[in-house]
């Protein structure tokens, strides 16, 4: 079954369960069934959308996304969810790569889209795009599952955001690992907060979720406060958070007092999560099942049973049901218990390719396997441990920050001759971002200066919080900077 096939089965079965709440609105399934068709008649009849064309989306989080997606599907179009915290500049860039048939923009972000030219495609806006209120279901021939679905952007080590491609075949994939790991059905409430032009708010919770009959409760965006409150007034059965969302939650006096007793588990997503966090939750006999995975992994692909979510604190847990996980050396070798090495990953699940990038993706798939970059071990008892990320990758509040991408636009300051930018450990954010520059003799720098020469070119969230100013970077042999010198010397005096 695909993803229309399951809604179409709830809208026949259930017509009138409740699909998705959002604020005031309330969507059965048999809405939502009709939602989506009239999704597709747009894209089709209107925009031409034909199968391989890319659909991209610019708001906060809608349930409409999910009427784009489900269109996207039966139509054999991409759909292009793009981060709506960017800057002006990294628009450009991403439409330009992606070349969308159309841009459809959240009515919130007007200003913005009337700043962006594509140099194809059309844009309209969200409330516009569904007003045919009969709109047929139009029979279309069965797409190949292996049709790519999803295009979502995400940074490397290029400086440039890479377009990881996920098949059908790929997200049906990360549906059943999620569905074996959280067996959702009709009568559960499922929070999400995150949003969903991460793969984390789309694919870990959301799909499996809706695909099994279960309700959604759909955030705009987050906000502590009332995250806790349709948590209490709505008996929210589980949710799906970030380390930076659950310390904004705690923080608040109404986490000792509000009644969080319809929560059977919590989900959280992210590398590195502070023990401290969810031994919180835990307190409260919440279990926190941590989930590890990547953009290109669909993301699921390490999950910690509900279970064990005690005994196993910390750990990110058991391979996902249909995935194969691997630890292995430098140069590939398998290894054994209790070593440290990168993790790799194997299953439907995974990454088609990188979206125009041969190269890339050359790098991180061979015969079939992910290369992560991730190091990890597993223990005795079968999980998964995560040690370290990616070399470079700084993740702040559960935003992936690339290094190479903000040293990029850095270096057309005047005043930087060269930098590094690294994670310092922050008690509430789990990293921010610290530029390490050298300057050209006769320039002069202050943060102030450095983050107002970034503000049109990245999104502020990327912005380093400190700036060191420092005689000489440490470089190896080959002239290269030597980043774990600087993570280690920031991070000792912090």
């Amino acid at each position: 079954m695909n993803l229309n096939q399951y809604i179409q089965r709830w809208a026949q079965q259930t017509p009138q369960a409740t699909a998705i709440t959002f604020g005031a609105e309330t969507i059965s399934f048999a809405q939502l069934a009709d939602r989506v068709d009239r999704a597709i008649s747009a894209l089709q009849t209107k925009y031409g959308v034909r199968q391989g064309d890319r659909v991209s989306y610019l708001g906060h989080n809608h349930p409409d996304i999910l009427s784009l997606l489900l269109a996207c599907e039966r139509l054999g179009a991409i759909f292009n969810p793009l981060n709506s915290r960017l800057a002006p500049a990294e628009y450009v860039f991403l439409l330009g790569d992606a070349e969308p048939e159309v841009l459809v923009v959240d009515n919130h972000f007007t200003d913005l889209s009337e700043q962006l030219h594509m140099a194809q495609g059309k844009t309209v806006f969200l409330d516009d795009l569904l007003d045919d209120t009969n709109a047929e279901r139009i029979h279309l021939e069965p797409i190949n599952p292996d049709a790519a679905l999803l295009l979502v952007y995400t940074s490397g080590t290029t400086g440039r955001p890479k377009g990881v491609i996920l098949s059908q075949r790929a997200v049906m994939a990360n549906i059943s690992n999620c569905q074996a790991l959280y067996w959702f059905k009709p009568g559960q409430r499922v929070q999400i907060t995150l949003p969903l032009f991460h793969v984390g708010g789309l694919c870990i919770l959301l799909l499996p979720a809706l695909t099994h009959g279960a309700t959604i409760s759909l955030h705009q965006r987050f906000d502590p406060a009332a995250t806790l409150e349709d948590i209490e007034s709505n008996r929210i059965t589980t949710s799906i958070y970030v380390p930076a969302q659950m310390s904004a939650m705690m923080e608040l006096p109404q986490w000792h007092s509000c009644d969080l007793s319809s929560l059977k588990y919590v989900v959280v997503g992210s590398s590195v999560i502070p023990l401290q966090q969810i031994q919180n939750f835990h307190a409260r006999d919440i279990p926190v099942s941590q989930l590890y995975g990547a953009t290109e992994t669909g993301p699921a692909a390490i999950g910690l049973p509900i279970g064990s979510a005690r005994q196993k604190e910390g750990s990110a847990g058991i391979a996902v049901k249909f995935c194969s996980i691997e630890v292995r050396s430098s140069d590939r070798q398998l290894l054994a218990t209790g070593e440290h090495g990168d993790i790799w990953v194997k299953g439907d699940n995974i990454l088609s390719h990188y979206w125009r990038n041969e190269k890339e993706t050359a790098q991180v798939l061979v015969e079939g396997w992910y290369n992560t970059g991730d190091i990890g071990f597993i223990d005795d008892d079968g999980f998964y441990w995560i040690v370290d990320r990616s070399k470079d990758v700084v993740i702040s509040g559960g935003e992936n920050i690339y290094p190479a991408e903000i040293e990029a636009a850095s270096l057309e300051h005047p005043a930087i001759a060269a930098i590094a930018v690294i994670g310092q450990k922050h008690e509430r954010w789990g990293e921010t971002p610290v530029a390490v520059i050298e300057i050209h003799a006769g320039h002069k720098i202050d943060l102030d200066d450095y983050q107002n020469f970034l503000a049109d070119r990245l999104a502020r969230f990327k912005h380093p919080k400190g700036l060191v100013i420092v005689d000489q970077l440490p470089r190896n042999g080959m002239g290269k900077i030597e980043k774990s010198v600087l993570r280690d010397q920031i991070n000792q005096t912090n």
